[in-house]
């Protein structure tokens, strides 16, 4: 018993071992990502209505108004911009061709402004760069040419970042100078203006002051949720960068609920956070983060993000294939301990049954020789003594025989227990998302497959002994209602296993639910109706089951 609690403690340590470097904040944070992440269907679905709605507002603007037609569909753009890429470019296009034939030059910028920011999240900085540059901001106001220029210091620090480790490349130095650009234009108190200031400099602004920075952005009421994300995001970057790892990635948190809460799809947090967890041994949840990370980028559609949640993947997936492959080895060694014991329990069950036959063969001899005893009062007397002794001894082997039966049922039920208590403990642990993927191996289910193939057995092997059971159990009741039909393949239904024990011998109604898996109430209902529409009276139905005959 001991060992075998010691195996489990070890299996449930290998299970944990990968949370215990996770701080307290860090955790909880995690625990709340995972809830938001288990109900991300649903914001998704919310956000799928909200688009419909913009679909009807849509069709019922007149043809005839153009800048009305535009202003929804800028609205359907939005939606589409971070939770569909393909969608997005569809209403960018229908934007600029509104824009065209409305003349409005403020119009045009800010479909090229979207136009830019869908080339940037697929990850087609070729295309973003030709938007860019062909973009015509005469005329415009200086708050929207801000705004596009903020968009332009992002597009050339994103190409940046995706063609050197450094931000010290021919595109930072754009990245800086566009920056310049957005001060010129941007109001000094403005989001813009606050954002631009932490690239004005590139590698020569400190990174506690481009921290302050970001901190302050963040304090601001204007800031709408998906750019809050986004700072969330590149907050915790530098906070890694400056070695407070534990509160960059909670940043991370924070920005992946965020996104998931807005149903952005077009995000980094989840595969970052996925990558990270994945060094720290959280492997677990590391491969639920990078599958939903994966399952966004290809619903959004950005083949740059899915080529490099694709390599964190890879990783993932090895490392947890090989976590799983050294459970499964434990896994076995716990079934080869219990299939033991099982082993032993019947082996004994065996020993005391054949041990019983032959108390029964000895008292059979002892009452023929007891008959043949009759010559003398003293041989009488003397074997009279020997008899009682013998008897005495045997009660008493017939009382340890009766224990030990007992006692081996008992084992066997207990085994069953037990074996059903180590499923649920291990589905708890796999539940609560430490072992998620052990949960297909030793679920309950597992159990519910065993005690169904022990009442299958037990169907096949009273239906041999019993082979003209079911017809004969029919004709207890009318011809509209034998429930034979029910009983197909050699199966009986479960009133008809309830008798067939009785059959057996077996009537104690709590032995029957135990056997069955049912309450004792449902074996007396299940009984009850059964005599309610039977053709025989009611005290007689039990006396007509036994009356049904084996094979002889």
């Amino acid at each position: 018993m001991k060992f075998k609690f010691l195996i489990l403690f070890v299996f449930f340590c290998t299970c944990t071992a990968g949370a215990s470097v996770l701080s307290d904040s860090l955790r909880l944070k995690l625990e709340r990502l995972d809830y938001v992440m288990e109900r991300r269907d649903t914001y998704y679905m919310r956000h799928e209505h909200a688009i419909d709605s913009l679909r009807k507002q849509a069709e019922a603007v007149p043809a005839t108004d153009l800048r009305a037609r535009f202003d929804v569909i800028h609205k359907l753009y939005n939606a589409y911009r971070s939770f569909q890429n393909d969608s997005a470019r569809v209403y960018a296009d229908r934007e600029k061709d509104l824009a065209a034939r409305i003349g409005d030059r403020q119009l045009a910028v800010i479909a090229d402004y979207d136009d830019l920011f869908t080339y940037m999240s697929r990850g087609d900085f070729t295309s973003a760069v030709e938007v860019m540059g062909r973009a015509d901001l005469t005329g415009v106001s200086d708050s929207l040419k801000a705004e596009f220029f903020v968009q332009v210091v992002r597009l050339y620090s994103d190409l940046s970042n995706f063609t050197s480790d450094k931000y010290e490349d021919k595109y930072a130095r754009l990245s800086h100078a566009y920056s310049d650009t957005v001060m010129r234009y941007a109001r000094p108190e403005s989001y813009a203006a606050e954002f631009a200031s932490n690239f004005r400099y590139g590698p020569w602004v400190k990174r506690a002051e481009r921290i302050d920075t970001y901190d302050r952005m963040l304090r601001r009421d204007d800031i709408a949720p998906a750019l809050r994300a986004m700072l969330y995001s590149m907050l915790g970057d530098l906070y890694i960068q400056d070695g407070q790892e534990s509160r960059g990635l909670e940043l991370k948190v924070e920005s992946a609920i965020l996104d998931i809460c807005q149903a952005t799809r077009e995000t980094t947090s989840k595969h970052f956070l996925a990558y990270r967890l994945y060094e720290m041994g959280d492997i677990e949840r590391a491969a639920r983060y990078i599958h939903v990370a994966l399952e966004d980028a290809e619903n959004y559609n950005a083949p740059q993000r899915k080529a490099e949640i694709g390599r964190a993947l890879s990783l993932i997936e090895a490392s947890r294939f090989s976590t799983v492959n050294h459970e499964r080895k434990l896994l076995w060694v716990i079934l080869l301990i219990v299939i033991i014991f099982v082993v032993a329990v019947v082996w004994a069950f065996v020993y005391i049954r054949r041990q019983n036959a032959g108390l029964k063969a000895s008292k059979r001899i002892i009452e023929e020789k007891n008959e043949q005893i009759t010559d003398a009062n003293r041989r009488l007397s003397e074997l009279n003594r020997t008899l009682s002794d013998v008897n005495a001894r045997l009660r008493e082997s017939v009382r340890i025989k009766d224990e030990y039966i007992g006692y081996g049922f008992y084992l066997n039920a207990e085994y069953i227990e037990r074996i059903e208590e180590i499923y649920k403990l291990v589905n708890r642990k796999v539940t609560v998302g430490q072992a998620d993927d052990l949960k297909n191996m030793l679920r309950l289910s597992d159990v519910k497959k065993e005690k169904e193939k022990f009442l299958k057995d037990f169907d096949s092997i009273f239906l041999r002994l019993f082979p003209t059971f079911i017809e004969q159990y029919g004709e207890l009741f009318p011809a509209d209602d034998r429930g034979i039909e029910e009983a197909a393949d050699g199966i009986l239904t479960p009133e008809m296993r309830i008798f067939a024990l009785i059959r057996l011998g077996v009537t104690d109604a709590s032995n029957i639910a135990r056997l069955l898996n049912y309450s004792v109430n449902t074996i007396n209902t299940y009984k009850t109706k059964a005599k309610n529409r039977s053709t025989v009276p009611n005290a007689e139905f039990e006396e007509r089951i036994m009356q049904i005959r084996s094979v002889k």
